[in-house]
C-alpha cells in the first residue's frame, strides 16, 4: 500500500512537471525576438559635386533645417562645350539645307530659261513665215492679202505666247515657294540659335553652383560617406539620415504560429536590457514565404528555427535604441470570439500589461 501511495505521488508529481513544461512552451512560443529600426534616408544627387565644409559627425542628433554639408556643383568643361557644338552643327545643317534650296532655285531657273526659250524659238519661226506669206502679196499688185491665209500661223503664235506666260508664272511660283521656305527655316533657325545662346550664358553664369544640405527633419546623422574637398560622382550616397526614434520592429513569427498572426494584430515590445522600456505595436507587413530565423533573434542560437517574417509598427514616442533586440510578444485570441472584439481585448490586456 505505501509503494502504490509513492507510485500515486509520483504521477502527480510527473504532471505537474509535464503541465508546467506545456504552459512554459506555450509561452514561449508566442514569445520571440525582433529588433528595432530607425527609417533610413539616403541623401545623394543625380549630377557630380564636390564636398566643401562638414558640419555633422555620426551619432549626432539635429534639428530639422541645420547645415549638414556644404556642396559645389562645378559642370565640366565637357558640358560647357557641349553648347558651342550645337551652334556650330546647327550653324552647318542650316548652310547646308540653304545651299540645297537654292540649288533647287538655280535648276528651276535654269529649266524655266530653257523651256521660255524653246518657245520663244518656235514663236520667231512663225513670225518669219508670217512675214514672208505677206512679203509674197505686198508683191501682187492686183490680189489683195487674205488674213485667213496666215491666219492659223498667227493662232499658233497667240497661244505659244499664252503657253510662255503661263509657263513663266508656273516656274516663278515654284522659285517663290522655295525662297519662302528659307525665309521662314531662316526665322526658325534664328530662334533656335538665340535659344541656346541664352542656355550657353545661363550655364556659363553658372557653371560653379553653390548649394547647402539640411537636415530634412529631426533626426540622427548616421554615416558620413563623403570627405571635404572630395568629387563625388553622380547618385553616390553623402550621407544617411535617420529618425530620432524608431518607428518599425523588425522579428520573425515563429512557423506554428504563421496561421494565427495577421495584419492590425497587436504586440508587446520590451527590451532585453531594461523590461521597463516597453510598447505595444501593431503589425503592419507581413512576408510571403518562410525563411530561416537569423542566429541574433533565436532562442538558441547553435538550434536552427524557421518563421515568417513581419514588421510592426510602434508608436515614435518610445526609448528603443536603433538596431536594439526586443522581445515580441503575442497574445492569441480566445476562440469563438469575433474580430472586434478580439481586437478590443487584446488591447486592453497588453495595455494592462505594460502598466
Amino acid at each position: 500500500m505505501r509503494y502504490l501511495n509513492v507510485f500515486y505521488i509520483a504521477m502527480i508529481l510527473v504532471g505537474l512537471l509535464l503541465w508546467k513544461m506545456n504552459a512554459s512552451f506555450k509561452s514561449e512560443v508566442v514569445t520571440f525576438y525582433g529588433f528595432a529600426e530607425n527609417k533610413e534616408t539616403e541623401i545623394n544627387f543625380n549630377y557630380p559635386t564636390a564636398v566643401g565644409k562638414i558640419y555633422v559627425t555620426p551619432g549626432q542628433r539635429v534639428k530639422k533645417g541645420e547645415p549638414l554639408l556644404d556642396l559645389f556643383r562645378i559642370k565640366s568643361k565637357e558640358v560647357m562645350e557641349d553648347e558651342q557644338f550645337k551652334l556650330d552643327e546647327m550653324d552647318s545643317r542650316n548652310r547646308s539645307w540653304v545651299n540645297e534650296k537654292q540649288a533647287d532655285i538655280r535648276i528651276i531657273q535654269n529649266q524655266k530659261k530653257m523651256s521660255l526659250e524653246a518657245i520663244d524659238a518656235d514663236v520667231f519661226k512663225l513670225k518669219k513665215e508670217i512675214d514672208f506669206q505677206k512679203s509674197l502679196y505686198s508683191d501682187l499688185k492686183t490680189v489683195d492679202a487674205v488674213d485667213a491665209t496666215y491666219k492659223p500661223l498667227s493662232d499658233k503664235v497667240r497661244e505659244l505666247e499664252n503657253e510662255r506666260t503661263a509657263l513663266s508664272a508656273s516656274y516663278d511660283e515654284k522659285i517663290d515657294k522655295i525662297q519662302t521656305e528659307i525665309s521662314l527655316e531662316a526665322n526658325t533657325f534664328t530662334i533656335r540659335k538665340n535659344r541656346i545662346y541664352a542656355e550657353k550664358e545661363f550655364e556659363d553664369s553658372n557653371r560653379v553652383i553653390q548649394n547647402q544640405l539640411v537636415a530634412p527633419f529631426d533626426g540622427v546623422v548616421g554615416n558620413v560617406h563623403c570627405k571635404e574637398e572630395e568629387h563625388i560622382p553622380s547618385y553616390r550616397t553623402l550621407i544617411t539620415f535617420y529618425e530620432p526614434n524608431p518607428s518599425l520592429v523588425s522579428g520573425y513569427v515563429h512557423e506554428d504560429l504563421v496561421v494565427h498572426v495577421a495584419l492590425e494584430d497587436s504586440f508587446i515590445i520590451r527590451s532585453t536590457k531594461d523590461l521597463e522600456t516597453a510598447c505595444y505595436g501593431k503589425v503592419v507587413g507581413l512576408g510571403s514565404r518562410i525563411s530561416e530565423i537569423p542566429e541574433r533573434l533565436r532562442k538558441i542560437p547553435d538550434f536552427k528555427t524557421y518563421g515568417r517574417e513581419i514588421l510592426i509598427s510602434i508608436p515614435p514616442t518610445n526609448n528603443f535604441l536603433q538596431k536594439e533586440k526586443v522581445v515580441l510578444k503575442f497574445v492569441n485570441p480566445p476562440k469563438g470570439i469575433s474580430e472586434p472584439v478580439r481586437k478590443k481585448n487584446l488591447v486592453e490586456d497588453l495595455k494592462s500589461q505594460i502598466k
